[in-house]
């Protein structure tokens, strides 16, 4: 008795260190092996359906599938990315030589509409600029040499998307059979965890990638200077579930106003209404809606939190993570509480 236990003891110990060296070798690759497995997650539907209607090439499907998003989604995203960049060096030098006026503009005007109903209210635009600024001078350099590592890691994402389109279901079977429920209650748990995790996903990366679109354009149609650095900025600020879009679209309607530009200011106005209606009130709704049930606070801190602990994609990643805590209180509903 006494030497099973420990048999059992040194079991354990010796899976836990084990465990812990895999997860080390993988800790560097983790940011792209999840996002690998969200666009797996995301096209597996697609891929389906087109190995049901050829009646299979599964591996020629998936190859097909991840040509598509890399000439769709990711070389966009890295071509409109360098092109923020280059924007964003040109503010910053703009901004070194004094010529930032027009944000100094804009922040005086918001401390005098301000102050007709609150007297003391002060707000310093230029000491936040200069912040950021120097944020951006410090990191610049980084983001410029990392170019390479870019690259590399795009293609190490391509390779995992594509395994994970070809082999997912392998995998999932794989992590199923080591599961203690019955075949139902893993079905059960696996939809829940898929509705909740896809309608997060969609509603942050597909709404997000519209509102930039949107933004973008519309900055470059009413002459808002460097549109796709502050409409980077916009989708980014935007993304706040309920106040986003109006702190991005109101900056530039008050600049269009300090400028004298009427007109462009009240169509920007009007614009960044009809954005506010159609992705804050239909397309987030939507997704959100199909298969997430949080309130939006906690959406909007799952987003913060995300940037906060994980970077850039924690855009990506927080929201997961909320879906991934609301799917384990509905498998503690199903398993603990039978409902």
């Amino acid at each position: 008795m006494e030497a099973k236990k420990v048999e059992i003891v040194s079991s354990v110990l010796i899976f836990a260190g084990v465990l812990l060296l895999t997860f080390f070798v993988f800790r560097p690759f983790l940011p792209i092996l999840v996002l690998a497995a969200v666009l797996a997650v995301l096209c597996m539907p697609l891929q389906k359906k087109l190995v049901q209607i050829s009646r299979g090439g599964k591996s020629f499907w998936a190859i097909v599938i991840v040509l598509l998003a890399l000439i769709f989604l990711i070389v966009p995203i890295l071509f409109f990315g360098l092109q923020v960049l280059n924007q964003t060096q040109t503010f910053f030098a703009m901004s070194q030589r004094g010529q930032f006026r027009y944000v100094q503009n804009i922040g005086t005007a918001i401390q005098l509409f301000v102050q007709r109903i609150f007297p003391s209210f002060s707000f310093n635009i230029s000491n936040y600029v200069s912040k950021a600024l120097d944020f951006v001078s410090a990191n610049i350099g980084g983001f410029l040499s990392q170019t390479a590592n870019i690259f590399f890691q795009t293609v190490f994402l391509l390779f995992a998307f594509f395994y994970f389109l070809r082999d997912g279901e392998k995998i999932l079977d794989s992590l199923l059979s080591l599961s203690p429920f019955s075949h139902e209650q893993n079905k059960e748990i696996l939809d829940s965890l898929h509705n909740t995790v896809t309608s997060v996903i969609r509603g942050t990366l597909f709404v997000g990638l519209i509102r930039w679109g949107l933004l973008m354009t519309g900055f470059y149609l009413f002459q808002i200077p460097n549109p796709l650095f502050w409409g980077s900025i916009g989708a980014l600020v935007g993304a706040i579930p309920g106040i986003g879009t109006p702190f991005a679209i109101v900056p530039a309607v008050l600049y269009l106003l300090v400028k004298g530009k009427i007109l462009f200011a009240i169509l920007t106005g009007v614009y960044g209404i009809l954005i506010i209606f159609f992705i804050d009130n239909i397309l987030s709704t939507y997704f959100f809606g199909k298969g997430l049930r949080a309130p939006a606070i906690f959406v909007l801190f799952s987003i913060l939190g995300g940037v906060l602990l994980f970077g850039p994609l924690g855009f990506i990643f927080g929201p997961i993570i909320l879906s991934l805590f609301i799917s384990v209180l509905e498998m503690y509903k199903i398993l603990i509480l039978k409902k």
